[in-house]
């Protein structure tokens, strides 16, 4: 929904419904370089435990997708009748409306999401990164206008480890987030292989640019912030470095 912040007093009547057919969304955030709203929304759960004649526990732990999401005036994600297979590239019919992990339906009518994101990884944030303009601290100019991702980790996909608890990275193409996506920084968890979500030390929750271009995130286990500079050679910083990363 949209509303004027001018005005108090607001009741939905006095709102315009801006989108629709989208479940669970936390993650969301304006990008000025293209003037366009996204969002980030967390897939459903349970596939297995309601479905079990239809989807395998390994297919339960990586579908649906959680679904990154350019949002305009009017559109209409398919929720509840449809979801994201991120493998096939395609949405699917639920199984409440007849679907077997394989039929389209009537879910080819509606917003397909720009990429989407392995099930259960739970997308709590997003940030478009602007940076600061001479900032010591700023980061390359790889990162202007690239989108970060806090993902809060997995809960339910045994019986294979849990996954997610990092932060990811978006880069941008011609303004808008592309189609391709990369590990920023990892670690939180402590554990590898995580088998229980409580075996997690830290789990990825919120992001926020500082007024110098720092990178501020926080988890919500113990209530920690990590504030993240880039001290190098910015103007140096290209394949070599993503290299490295990648490697790591």
């Amino acid at each position: 929904w949209r509303f004027e912040a001018g005005k108090t007093g607001l009741t939905q009547k006095d709102g315009h419904r801006y989108a629709t057919g989208l479940r669970s969304v936390l993650a969301l955030d304006w990008n000025p370089a293209d003037n366009t709203l996204y969002a980030l929304q967390h897939g459903r759960d349970d596939l297995l435990m309601l479905w079990a004649g239809v989807y395998s526990p390994w297919q339960s732990a990586v579908f649906p997708s959680e679904e990154f999401l350019r949002v305009k005036d009017g559109m209409d994600g398919g929720w509840p009748y449809c979801y994201y297979d991120q493998i096939q590239g395609k949405k699917r019919l639920n199984p409440e409306y007849g679907g077997d992990g394989k039929t389209t339906g009537r879910c080819g009518n509606y917003e397909q999401p720009i990429q989407g994101f392995p099930a259960h990884w739970a997308p709590n944030d997003l940030l478009f990164y602007r940076g600061r303009t001479g900032a010591a601290n700023n980061f390359p100019d790889r990162y202007k206008n690239g989108s970060f991702v806090a993902f809060h980790g997995s809960t339910n996909r045994a019986p294979y480890p849990q996954s997610g608890y990092f932060i990811g990275f978006i880069p941008s193409e011609n303004g808008s987030p592309s189609t391709r996506w990369e590990v920023f920084a990892d670690g939180f968890a402590g554990v590898d292989p995580i088998v229980n979500v409580s075996d997690a030390a830290y789990r990825p929750m919120g992001l926020a640019m500082g007024p110098d271009g720092s990178l501020y995130m926080a988890e919500t286990e113990k209530g920690k912030i990590w504030r993240i500079t880039y001290k190098g050679n910015k103007t140096n910083f290209g394949a070599a470095q993503l290299a490295q990363m990648d490697k790591r």
